[in-house]
């Protein structure tokens, strides 16, 4: 007798769990936090909400992004668009 086996992983329906304390998703909120507080001092003509939406924004195009390099590629690429004006 065959038994079909169910693919591991979630169910398609379930809620999304966030990373445990001290995981990447503690890490992603310190580099984004990090971001913020040195990209508002460089930019003080820029509002701090304006800084903070371009970093959010940075950091869910940066998802997948390998946790180790986050830090370093979201404030460069959050510095370019608020050095664009793209922002």
């Amino acid at each position: 007798m065959l038994t079909s086996r169910r693919p591991s992983g979630p169910e398609p329906d379930a809620p999304v769990r966030s990373a445990a304390p001290g995981g990447h998703h503690d890490d992603a909120a310190h580099a984004t936090a990090a971001a913020v507080a040195r990209l508002s001092v460089e930019f003080p003509a820029r509002r701090a909400a304006v800084v903070s939406r371009t970093v959010d924004q940075c950091r869910r195009d940066l998802d997948g992004a390998p946790p180790g390099a986050l830090p370093e590629l979201l404030e460069r690429l959050a510095r370019q668009r608020l050095q664009d004006g793209v922002c």
